[in-house]
């Protein structure tokens, strides 16, 4: 790892998609402790550019599931975002629901370095539900 110089170009360099599921219900909003680790921290070096993050039900959840992102630095995770999954089964012959958070090209969220990113769900979900985002991460111009 270089150490960024004054005035040194920083754009994102690689591509990055991660994935997790969460099967537990999280009501604890400000101290979360049934939160999965979608970013460890350790992967975010010079800070993340996350376009697209959506949960997605792997089964039906039985009720509306209120879905959550937080920053996660050391022993301290914040809420950063949510949003709300439909109740719908997955089927051969319809999409399931997707819970789209609010991270896109125009407005991408900025995770600084050493930041990662959790997922968890308002509600228990038998076979869980998968948080997916993706975008990109800085590293410094050789």
């Amino acid at each position: 790892m270089s150490a960024i110089a004054t005035n040194q170009f920083i754009a994102v360099q690689r591509p990055i998609a991660y994935v997790a599921v969460a099967t537990t219900a999280e009501t604890a909003f400000h101290a979360p402790t049934h939160a999965v680790e979608v970013i460890p921290p350790a992967d975010n070096v010079q800070g993340l550019r996350i376009t697209k993050a959506y949960a997605l039900t792997r089964a039906a959840p039985g009720a509306l599931i209120h879905c959550q992102l937080y920053g996660r630095a050391g022993s301290t995770d914040t809420l950063i975002d949510s949003a709300t999954l439909a109740n719908t089964a997955p089927s051969a012959s319809a999409a399931g629901a997707k819970a789209v958070f609010d991270a896109s090209e125009e407005d991408p969220l900025f995770l600084p370095p050493g930041v990662g990113l959790a997922f968890a769900i308002g509600g228990a979900v038998a076979n869980g539900v998968v948080c997916r985002v993706s975008g990109g991460a800085y590293d410094p111009l050789p």
